[in-house]
């Protein structure tokens, strides 16, 4: 004769109500936090992107961090030297620090700097 074991609601192991583990219900709260935009204080962009203005040519600039910075070029505007540097005058202009360091990202379409606001620039 076969007996079937019945567990109660509110054991943690039962096999019905998976979310009574600890292990899911962390998980859970860590879905809930993603998904409702949750974000560190530090980690939103410290201003929206910008479009600046150079030689007729417009390029896009947005502040990643308090340091970081990236800028796209027009896309008419051919690969060389002269792009390079019109993306960190652009980074120059928009954050009003020098640039220290840049370096093109995975994709080569947006130029990412490190800026030095101590060194501000004299416009």
């Amino acid at each position: 004769m076969k007996s079937e074991i019945s567990c109660a609601p509110c054991a943690p192991s039962s096999p019905r109500d998976p979310w009574h583990r600890p292990a899911a219900g962390l998980a859970l709260a860590c879905l809930a936090a993603l998904l409702s935009g949750c974000v560190a204080p530090g980690s939103q962009l410290e201003s929206p992107p910008q479009t600046v203005q150079l030689d007729g040519d417009a390029y896009r600039v947005e502040q990643i961090t308090a340091s970081t910075w990236s800028a796209q070029a027009p896309r008419h505007l051919p690969d060389g030297p002269q792009k390079k540097t019109n993306l960190v005058r652009a980074i120059e202009k928009a954050s009003n620090c020098k640039v220290t360091d840049s370096s093109y990202g995975a994709e080569g379409v947006a130029l990412n700097a490190q800026v030095d606001c101590g060194s501000r620039l004299k416009n």
